[in-house]
């Protein structure tokens, strides 16, 4: 789900539960959430960062300066 979509689900889920006084579980069912959603949504306006881990380490690292010996060896021939 896109940024934009989370925060208008969680302004949705704040305010239905603002108007209508619902139970943490009818908000996830009513918006097809896992409560643990409602419960970020009912504590916070903003959803939380998404966090992302770090890129790993491709495979071809250790022979990189190998390769590219080969290559600038075969570009002299």
């Amino acid at each position: 789900m896109e940024v934009a979509g989370r925060v208008e689900l969680f302004e949705a889920i704040r305010r239905d539960h603002r108007r209508e006084q619902l139970s943490v579980r009818a908000l996830a069912e009513r918006h097809g959430v896992h409560r643990r959603t409602v419960r970020e949504a009912l504590v916070s306006a903003v959803p939380p960062a998404r966090k992302s881990s770090p890129r790993a380490a491709p495979a071809i690292g250790p022979w990189r300066e190998v390769i590219d010996g080969w290559l600038s060896a075969d570009k002299d021939v």
